[in-house]
């Protein structure tokens, strides 16, 4: 299985006059090409698969690499 890193990443918002975090995770390359900031404390490897549904690079919106899958194990309440 092929690894990629992703991280979450702000872009000036110029209707809104502010910066602000996108939706969706994205490799470096995929930042630099939309104009965005890497927000490097948050830079995780997930899946390839993962990566380029809709956007070359990024994920699909709201996308949560750290969201639990498979079996559920336990219950937390």
């Amino acid at each position: 299985m092929a690894k990629v890193t992703v991280c979450q990443w702000t872009k000036y918002d110029i209707a809104n006059d502010e910066s602000r975090k996108s939706r969706r995770w994205a490799t470096r390359e995929a930042v630099r090409w939309a104009g965005g900031t890497v927000l490097e404390n948050t830079c995780v490897e997930v899946d390839a698969s993962l990566v380029g549904g809709e956007v070359e690079g990024m994920t699909l919106r709201g996308f949560n690499p750290h969201a639990h899958t498979g079996f559920q194990r336990q219950v937390t309440s």
